[in-house]
């Protein structure tokens, strides 16, 4: 075998690594924080006035994880039920496993949240409620033991 035949054999095997690689790759499942990232980004300024509204509440909002619920209590319960309230159980590892949930607090202004059937793992609890006309946000993380 001369160098010719080394120097192809060389290129063959570079191309067929490449072609692997792009191929492994090409199959890996990726998890997006959100379908509509873009349309998301140029609403953030609102998202920043809703985590500063609920900052400046004179009550915080209260979270409490006993491990198998979560009990919420609201500063300033929700004026009635609508699509914009609702609670997010957010599984930054898998976008599948997500839960939304709607905000109905009881007359004390408190919902209790199950995560007993929740997987294992990392999670973040996401909330958004509206008031008076104002709307509000509220974020924590947890972990499922």
């Amino acid at each position: 075998m001369n160098w010719g035949y080394k120097i192809l054999t060389a290129f063959i095997i570079f191309c067929l690594t490449i072609i692997g690689f792009v191929i492994f790759f090409m199959n890996q499942k990726v998890d997006v924080v959100t379908d509509n990232y873009y349309e998301k980004e140029l609403k953030y300024q609102d998202q920043l006035n809703r985590v500063n509204r609920t900052r400046a509440l004179k009550d915080s909002l209260t979270m409490v994880n006993t491990g198998k619920e979560i009990k919420i209590t609201f500063p300033n319960a929700p004026d009635k039920p609508s699509a914009k309230d609702f609670i997010l159980l957010y599984r930054p590892s898998d976008n599948k496993m997500d839960v939304k949930i709607p905000v109905m607090t009881d007359s004390s202004r408190t919902q209790v949240v199950s995560i007993g059937r929740l997987d294992k793992g990392f999670w973040k609890l996401q909330i958004n409620w509206t008031s008076s006309g104002s709307e509000y946000y509220y974020e924590s993380a947890f972990v499922v033991k």
